[in-house]
């Protein structure tokens, strides 16, 4: 009986793999069309609802939208989302456009702009060609002292940190107002991440950049980021489902979050300081507007971004760099693919242009999460491209099913755990009854030590997490980051060392309380 209660939990998971694995996979297995392909695989990606865009030569080629937002409401293209980290892309549209007319210089320094900053603060930043420096550098060191005698603090531009190519300090910009802390500071890309430890001169990319850059347009104009964006960009492009404040706006979509396959509802509570860097909320209809314009320069366009000057958005802002004006450039072999995207509570976004072939690509979704940004978006556009390039594209691998197992695998591990902290008497009488047939009590003190550090190592896991994690942003990370990041695994991680500290504890507990007699 005993064999049976330690096997049934193996039972469980086994059965539910060979459901999930057999269970017929409905759909094609090689898509030729994109409405098919989106249709499909946003339950195949456990996706709650997304809406689609795709542009090409100037006009729509593909629009439409599926599922629902996190309170059940169902999406369509002009459905107002927060664009998350996409909302770079407008940002840096909008600074291009300032710097156009001369109402800033991209090689100014910042301090012109934001007087109010600190030598020190500015002093702790490193432009690209320090990469090294730069990630070495430990951000949790107290800030060097002010040296009047010493040497003048080094010119930051606009230009470098439009380019994302400073490291910057959390502590460094207190002055500035900013509040900003773990996920919300520095997106966690595990790509980025990768290389730049294994000796890449990437660095990592933190949304502080663009929140600055908010408030250097906003000084240089004396005009309100939003009322900037709306008069130089939005309005004269036709966007009037596009605001840097989402209160002005009708019918804004709920986010969602993801656990295990499941969706819920997920409200955002993004700062109005986070809107240049992720804070914009937009539609799928109206992201195509400004697709179909940079990718296709009409003859006759905008006043403060005209044709002429648009493909200059997507152009390296640095010698060697990877970013234009709020996009990220990776090139492949002859051709080149433009992209932004990313995730913030409850929504995640991914915008693909190919310049060269005048195609560009829009997902909203009322999917928030690590997965949905850095997996199920990617994905989607990859397939996406086959179809318009190459007229079809395998299905893609169905992440709900190994979400779904996951789930029930750590569902099962944690009831187990509880069995075992009922039986707890049981397990201690077994302990004391064995070691007073065997004689030997060192058998009962590797139990105990092993209980002893179970606890110990459950308890610093949990406490060591958001250091480690922290540690892998570059950023200070709290608990509500792991929710954000992935709810399911997030609160499995703290129910799991909650759950199995306590077992041990109450295992210990009876062991003393039988030794009394």
């Amino acid at each position: 009986m005993r064999w049976f209660r330690k096997l049934l939990p193996w039972l469980v998971i086994a059965a539910a793999l060979a459901v999930i694995v057999y269970l017929p996979d409905l759909g094609p297995e090689q898509y030729t069309d994109l409405a098919t392909m989106f249709r499909n695989e946003r339950t195949r990606q456990a996706n709650a609802g997304y809406s689609v865009a795709v542009c090409r030569n100037g006009a729509i080629l593909y629009q439409e939208s599926f599922g629902r937002d996190g309170k059940g409401q169902p999406l369509a293209k002009d459905t107002p989302m927060y664009f998350g980290p996409s909302s770079e892309i407008l940002s840096g549209a909008l600074l291009y456009s300032l710097s156009l007319n001369g109402s800033i210089s991209l090689d100014d320094d910042i301090r012109k702009y934001l007087p109010e900053l600190p030598a020190t603060g500015l002093r702790s930043m490193k432009p690209l060609g320090k990469a090294e420096e730069a990630l070495n550098h430990d951000q949790s060191a107290a800030p060097t002292p002010v040296d009047k005698d010493a040497a003048p603090a080094e010119t930051v531009t606009v230009r470098a940190l439009a380019a994302h190519s400073i490291r910057l300090s959390d502590k460094a910009f207190k002055s500035f107002g900013s509040s900003t802390y773990g996920l919300e500071a520095g997106e966690f890309n595990p790509e980025q991440y990768f290389r730049s430890r294994l000796g890449g001169t990437m660095l990592l990319r933190s949304r502080l950049a663009y929140r600055i850059l908010g408030t250097v347009m906003e000084n240089a104009e004396k005009t309100k980021f939003d009322e900037l964006l709306l008069s130089k960009l939005l309005i004269p492009l036709g966007m009037h489902g596009t605001n840097a404040r989402p209160d002005s706006l009708q019918g804004v979509a709920i986010g969602s979050g993801l656990f295990f396959g499941l969706s819920f509802p997920y409200t955002s509570r993004v700062p109005f300081i986070a809107a240049p860097a992720d804070g914009i909320v937009t539609t799928s209809e109206d992201i195509a507007t400004f697709l179909r314009y940079i990718t296709a320069p009409p003859a006759v366009g905008i006043e403060s971004l005209p044709p002429s000057a648009v493909a200059k958005l997507y152009q390296p802002l640095l010698p060697g760099g990877d970013t234009g004006f709020g996009w990220r450039i990776a090139t492949r072999k002859d051709d080149r693919v433009i992209f932004q995207g990313g995730s913030i509570e409850g929504f995640s976004s991914r915008v693909v242009i190919w310049p060269e072939r005048n195609v560009g690509i829009v997902i909203l979704s009322a999917q928030g999460g690590v997965i949905q940004s850095n997996i199920v978006l990617p994905w989607l556009t990859s397939a996406a491209e086959r179809i318009i390039f190459q007229g079809s594209s395998p299905r893609l691998f169905p992440l709900s099913r190994l979400l779904v197992i996951t789930g029930i695998t750590l569902f099962v591990y944690i009831v187990s755990l509880l069995l075992q902290t009922a039986t707890a008497n049981s397990w201690a009488k077994a302990l004391l009854d064995r070691n007073e047939l065997s004689k030997n009590a060192f058998h009962e003190r590797i139990i105990r030590a092993r209980t002893i550090a179970g606890i110990a190592l459950r308890l610093g896991a949990f406490a060591a997490a958001p250091l480690l994690m922290g540690r892998l942003i570059g950023r200070p990370v709290v608990y509500h980051d792991f929710m954000t990041m992935d709810p399911g695994l997030g609160a499995f991680f703290i129910i799991a060392m909650i759950v199995g500290s306590f077992r041990n504890i109450t295992r210990l507990a009876w062991l003393a309380h039988l030794e009394r007699g």
